[in-house]
């Protein structure tokens, strides 16, 4: 039940271990890796492995944007549009354990996603559970929500993919593992512990009262889709760049949600701050509808 997380452990003692000699001291933060070029294809070769060598590094040093960033390649490898690393589903499921236990819903989602497609039922359940239980006990969860905008939603269409592919299961044996998962998730995460990023937090976001969408294939519209970006906000509160982190059902499902997140604003700093701000921002069609919550900065 803890495999994935002790070996999570082992994997950050070996590659400390690997990288001693070459990983600085002060790492940048993730968000200056991806704007110096990692994701961006026109960046020399040369260049990108040395960004993605340091944004293992981060993640190694315990950096849950960078493991959740990390993650996300390993776990698409080519078909990224980035294609920073070749597929490696074990090195995803490390990387994105310790994302998930610093309470980054998104890489529990992606836990589950990737779970799932590799044919592991029951660890997509635990994951959806887990996602369930950290929603539910933060404040931004919506009692007003709901999960349909355009189709089904797509958290509600991954609790029912993940049911039909496990079937039936003995609900106090899950319980029992869930509460065990979480337990050694908190752990890791007491090893790994979340610092506050310094410098203004994004503020609102402010929406426009109605979005303007890119078409949608049948999937997305009967499935959901999903998408994460990482976004870098001009101190006007205008989203000057955004990157393609991970979606469902595929990467293209994340070009397409892109156009709503071009249209949205965050608030303006201050007069005179000229600092630039990043996050990690995960977009569904019925979070146009509802609202947020912005993992990181």
């Amino acid at each position: 039940m803890t495999r994935r997380l002790a070996a999570l452990a082992c994997l950050a003692l070996a590659t400390r271990m690997a990288f001693a000699a070459d990983c600085p001291s002060d790492l940048p933060p993730t968000g200056a890796l991806i704007g110096e070029g990692l994701l961006d294809k026109d960046t020399p070769d040369a260049k990108r492995q040395e960004l993605a060598h340091l944004l293992l590094c981060s993640a190694v040093a315990g950096n849950a944007n960078s493991m959740d960033v990390a993650g996300s390649l390993y776990r698409w490898g080519p078909r990224h549009p980035a294609h920073v690393f070749e597929e490696d589903h074990d090195k995803a499921r490390d990387l994105l354990n310790g994302a998930a236990a610093q309470g980054r819903l998104g890489a529990m989602l992606k836990l589950a996603e990737l779970e799932l497609a590799d044919g592991h039922a029951r660890e997509a359940m635990i994951w959806v559970q887990i996602e369930h239980a950290y929603y539910q006990t933060h404040d931004y969860a919506k009692k007003e929500g709901g999960d349909t905008i355009a189709g089904a939603g797509y958290f509600t269409m991954l609790l029912k993919r993940v049911n039909d592919a496990l079937g039936p299961v003995d609900d106090q044996k899950l319980i029992a593992d869930v509460n065990t998962r979480m337990a050694g998730l908190e752990k890791l995460g007491a090893a790994h512990p979340w610092h506050k990023p310094d410098g203004p937090g994004l503020g609102n976001l402010h929406r426009p009262a109605s979005f303007r969408l890119a078409p949608i294939t049948n999937t997305e519209r009967d499935e959901g889709s999903y998408a994460q970006y990482f976004i870098e906000v001009a101190p006007n509160g205008d989203i000057s760049r955004r990157w393609l982190i991970d979606a469902y059902p595929e990467p293209s499902s994340g070009m397409r949600l892109a156009r709503a997140v071009e249209q949205m604003h965050w608030d303006p700093l201050k007069p005179g701050e000229k600092d630039m701000r990043y996050a990690l921002m995960p977009v569904s069609m019925s979070s146009i509808r509802h609202g947020y919550k912005v993992e990181g900065s």
